[in-house]
């Protein structure tokens, strides 16, 4: 039985921006980023998740098997409802619901959600860099 070749997305937030970088077959073949808003209230975890956010969005629209690293483990204990308060960041339950979303689906769709130390690649260090 073939083993199943995983598609790559880095995830990151920076104060303003977030940002991701699609990786297949250990080459960007697409990568964006963009500012989430600028006020006194935007935290990191706000981009953090917006990033996260949007990967799973490009998912959506590509299907395959991926891996979504994300140099917060904030952010995956928000995800994996380890943490009860995250009605601040709405982008937790759209991060949830789309994950569901592709479990019940009948597209050929899977998303493993994983920690990296911070700037521990390539493809951590570009993310980051677009987070700039």
């Amino acid at each position: 039985m073939p083993s199943k070749k995983y598609i790559h997305i880095y995830t990151d937030g920076g104060p303003e921006k977030w940002a991701y970088v699609v990786v297949k077959d250990n080459s960007i073949v697409h990568e964006e980023s963009g500012i989430f808003g600028i006020s006194a209230s935007t935290t990191n975890d706000d981009t953090e998740s917006e990033g996260i956010y949007r990967a799973l969005l490009y998912v959506k629209d590509n299907p395959g098997n991926y891996i979504l690293t994300t140099d917060s483990q904030a952010m995956i204990a928000k995800i994996n409802g380890n943490v009860v308060n995250v009605t601040g960041n709405p982008n937790i339950r759209g991060i949830q619901s789309l994950l569901k979303e592709f479990k019940e689906s009948h597209l050929p769709v899977s998303v493993a959600i994983k920690w990296e130390k911070r700037l521990s690649n390539e493809f951590m260090k570009r993310v980051d860099s677009l987070c700039k």
